[in-house]
């Protein structure tokens, strides 16, 4: 073979990656990560000895999918859910899959709740000990509007304020990790709506379970981008990624008519855990922090004309993010 072999399989390999992607069937389904499996030469998933990580939503699906890969790959796992009795279980299998020799346990709270958000932080950190992993996962798609007693609109708190305050109120212990990341479960979804701090916490009147999903997906985006910016000077790195379509107990009961139309392509959970292990493992990740990945790979986070986020809405949506929860983070390094 000649010298110039590898460079054009190479070269192949991205523009079958680029049709796949501008598929978005093909992209997000199985094919889209089993091809790009065999096309990249995927190296297995590092060990994570010695890292600690926390994960939200790892009672199933995606978040429970990814924390027993890690607690294999010898990471010590601890795992926050909203429901006792299912996190225990959760917690007792991910600690029978451990490598690590030391088990992380469980933290019980509802996210939905600000409080209990930063009951949960202050929890994580009481023992002074440093997190190196810190992930986002918990989120679900819910049909009825429903606001909290703090009176925000659950989807919002859930997965837009919470994710902050507990970033917020770990950063310290993370900036005292080794090669200590962020990362953000969104979701493809977000592509079809834009960024609107107007209609971003939906009214019961204007309420679409759909639509609140994505836009919090796609608030999410813009606040990895945000806290990479305005984290600039710490070692901490900021990362978000989306899964495909996973078959999950999520998508079963949210989405059961996508389910039935698509069920023979959506991926297993561990083929949608992949990258989100893979970014809390991989030790030397070949983009910045900031970036928003798909199997393993820098995906642009724009599709639609009209969607963009400007630099000036970006930057609002940080402020009133920071104005609702209280928490205005800045790095101490």
């Amino acid at each position: 073979m000649t010298s110039q072999g590898a460079p054009l399989r190479s070269g192949m390999a991205r523009v079958a990656d680029g049709v796949l992607e501008a598929t978005v069937v093909g992209g997000f389904g199985s094919p889209g990560i089993r091809l790009r499996r065999a096309m990249f030469g995927w190296a297995p998933l590092p060990r994570m000895d010695g890292r600690r990580v926390l994960i939200t939503g790892a009672t199933s699906g995606i978040g429970r999918a990814a924390a027993l890969e890690m607690a294999g790959l010898g990471a010590e796992v601890t795992i926050l859910g909203r429901d006792p009795q299912r996190t225990a279980q959760a917690a007792a299998d991910i600690a029978g899959a451990s490598t690590a020799g030391r088990a992380g346990g469980s933290i019980i709270a509802d996210l939905r709740l600000l409080a209990d958000a930063r009951r949960a932080a202050d929890e994580a950190r009481a023992d002074g000990r440093a997190w190196d992993v810190l992930v986002h996962n918990a989120g679900a798609l819910v049909d009825a509007h429903d606001l909290t007693p703090e009176g925000f609109e659950a989807t919002y708190a859930a997965q837009v304020l919470s994710p902050h305050i507990l970033t917020s109120r770990l950063l310290p212990a993370l900036e005292r990790g080794t090669d200590p990341r962020v990362v953000v479960v969104s979701s493809g979804g977000m592509y079809a709506e834009k960024l609107d701090l107007a209609s971003l916490h939906m009214s019961a009147d204007s309420y679409d379970g759909v639509r609140a999903y994505a836009r919090a997906k796609r608030a999410q985006v813009t606040m990895n981008e945000q806290w990479a910016t305005r984290m600039a000077g710490s070692p901490v790195g900021f990362h978000c990624m989306h899964p495909g379509w996973a078959d999950t107990p999520g998508v079963a009961e949210s989405l059961p008519t996508f389910r039935r139309v698509t069920r023979s392509i959506l991926r297993t959970p561990q083929e949608g855990a992949d990258t989100l292990v893979w970014l809390s493992a991989e030790p030397r990740l070949p983009a910045p922090s900031g970036s928003f990945w798909l199997d393993r790979t820098v995906r642009r986070t724009v599709r639609i004309p009209g969607t963009a986020t400007s630099p000036e809405t970006a930057a609002a949506l940080w402020d009133l993010v920071c104005e609702q929860t209280g928490e205005r983070p800045r790095s101490g390094r």
